[in-house]
């Protein structure tokens, strides 16, 4: 059973890296959009839902809360390592100039950047990965509420 959630995982994850290179190729600027970078939080909500629904109806129709959040949530960690694997490699390989183009959309904003570090290492792609595995639980939550029967 929790193969399905993977599976839902990798294919939302794939999705949300596909969406954010698209855009990114279309105007890296729209890479730092919040829009545009906080948007597939709904893609994932998708993913997360299809996996639930899918879920009850192998089970006849029914999924208590706890099996819906686990199928759920799991769907989130997965699809969550997609996006924060493609941010890594967007800043640090693909594209190393949107870091100054980030400065500069900021300083734009009339936000002080003065201190800040805008390098991103590998322990603190860890720690906002794990840090977003907070939110990710009560969307999982909200959707296997969402979802029972």
């Amino acid at each position: 059973m929790k193969q399905t959630a993977v599976k839902y995982g990798i294919i939302t994850g794939t999705a949300i890296v596909l969406y954010l290179f698209i855009f990114h190729q279309i105007n890296r600027e729209l890479a730092l959009n919040p829009l545009v970078y906080w948007s597939p939080i709904l893609v994932v909500v998708v993913g997360m839902t299809l996996v639930v629904k899918r879920e009850r109806e192998q089970n006849g129709g029914k999924i208590a809360q706890r099996e819906a959040l686990k199928h759920a949530f799991l769907t989130y960690v997965i699809a969550y390592l997609f996006f924060t694997i493609f941010i890594f490699a967007l800043f640090n390989f693909i594209d190393p100039g949107l870091v100054d183009l980030q400065k500069k959309a900021m300083l734009d904003a009339g936000r002080k950047i003065e201190g800040l570090d805008f390098t991103m290492t590998y322990g603190k792609v860890l720690f906002q990965y794990a840090y977003m595995l907070i939110p990710g639980f009560f969307l999982s939550y909200m959707v296997a509420s969402f979802m029972k029967k």
